[in-house]
């Protein structure tokens, strides 16, 4: 209930009280997780998400009714990279040490998926080039924000090749294999889990990172993202 009221309840009445003849822009953070491949709502996000997720899904069905909605420049960050000792991480930059860990295990087996990941100082970047620069009336205000996708293969490879470990065969994990280890080890999944399994491809037919406006790349690529986590290349 908290989650629901601060990023939907809250969110609108704060967005509310702004006043569209003098405010010039509002910059709104989504997550690309609410989004399909064509950039639209997915349904599903709204009917299995987490609380987190539905909540978003739900303030982005909503915010376009407000006044200031024509003033309101979406963004929707893919898997976000970031932190250090003196910043949070994100969710998900742990587990890059785990993936390099467990590398001599990944590297034989294939797996059908493809992302988009932007780490937090390439969204800083954007966002500030959005405050200088808001879209125009003829340009789009919901952007994804991610760098170019990368398949899963693609990325074990390139994890690989910074680490100098060869790929000598690879085993396809199939859907069916993964439900058949879920259901022998007793592996308990949320909805929203078991759809993001079925689902596979979080990728994005439109999405900007700085380089879309001209500007340097932090992070661009899973090298940068190996090198930044200060993982010792052996190329």
């Amino acid at each position: 209930a908290a989650t629901f009221d601060i990023n939907v309840v809250k969110t609108l009445e704060l967005l509310s009280y702004l006043d569209p003849a003098i405010c010039e822009q509002v910059i709104y953070f989504s997550t690309a997780s609410v989004l399909d491949s064509n950039n639209q709502p997915l349904k599903e996000a709204g009917e299995l998400g987490t609380d987190y997720i539905r909540s978003k899904y739900d303030c982005l069905q909503k915010i376009g009714k407000l006044a200031i909605a024509p003033k309101i420049t979406e963004v929707f960050p893919t898997l976000v990279l970031g932190g250090d000792d003196n910043k949070p991480y994100s969710h998900i930059t742990p587990g890059i040490l785990e993936v390099t860990k467990y590398i001599d295990f990944i590297r034989f087996f294939q797996a059908d998926g493809s992302f988009h990941f932007i780490h937090a100082r390439d969204i800083a970047t954007v966002v500030r080039y959005l405050i200088d620069n808001p879209p125009q009336e003829n340009e789009s205000r919901q952007l994804v924000l991610g760098q170019a996708p990368l398949t899963a293969n693609q990325a074990i490879e390139e994890v690989c090749a910074y680490l100098g470990k060869k790929i000598y065969f690879r085993i396809p994990v199939s859907f069916s294999l993964a439900n058949l280890l879920i259901v022998l080890f007793r592996i308990r999944m949320a909805a929203w889990d078991r759809f993001c399994m079925s689902y596979r491809h979080f990728t994005y037919q439109k999405f900007v990172n700085p380089d879309s406006f001209g500007l340097p790349n932090y992070c661009a690529t899973i090298s940068d993202v190996l090198r930044i986590s200060d993982v010792q290349s052996y190329r």
